[in-house]
């Protein structure tokens, strides 16, 4: 990641090259739009797994389960990887509740349930709508769409592709239909 971040600046410059000079400046504009967002979609996936995490540690601490800030770290990382990371750190954060008591462990399932839901369906639309420019409705079909073609990988990039393809549409598509 460092080696592609400092190489960064000269691999966009040589790219910018192989386009024509009529058009370089659109596509450097365009391209570091793009770019922006996918720089916002990092920045709102960390801000989701930091609510995770801080969440996560609140209700270890209520419920006086060991190692909260331990798991807490854990889920926050975890919440990092799409579709299946939360659930994991959620079944293992269970499972370490299971030292507490079996109530606590089924509550703490039910907590990530909920939360699982308050996520997909509340927190990412807002954070991507406000940090991608994606509306919460393109930001779950563009994930389930990811993740049913991809996987993992596929809702990982659904985000940004579809910031990208609403920019090129909105910048490029849209203005030469509206000029026929």
């Amino acid at each position: 990641t460092v080696y592609f971040l400092g190489a960064l600046p000269r691999v966009k410059r040589t790219a910018y090259r192989l386009v024509p000079a009529s058009r370089r400046v659109r596509v450097e504009a365009l391209s570091e739009e793009i770019l922006d967002r996918v720089g916002g979609f990092v920045l709102g996936n960390v801000a989701t797994s930091v609510i995770a995490g801080a969440g996560t540690l609140v209700w270890l601490v209520i419920f006086g389960v060991p190692y909260a800030l331990l798991l807490a770290i854990f889920v926050a990382l975890m919440d990092l990887v799409p579709i299946v990371g939360s659930t994991i750190g959620g079944i293992i954060v269970s499972l370490v509740a299971l030292t507490k008591s079996l109530p606590v462990a089924i509550a703490t399932a039910a907590f990530y349930i909920v939360y699982r839901f308050v996520e997909d369906y509340l927190l990412t639309p807002k954070i991507m709508a406000r940090t991608v420019e994606v509306s919460g409705l393109v930001t779950v079909v563009a994930v389930l769409i990811g993740g049913t073609l991809l996987g993992i990988v596929g809702a990982l990039v659904a985000i940004p592709t579809a910031a990208a393809i609403q920019l090129i549409f909105r910048e490029v598509a849209a203005p030469s239909l509206d000029q026929q």
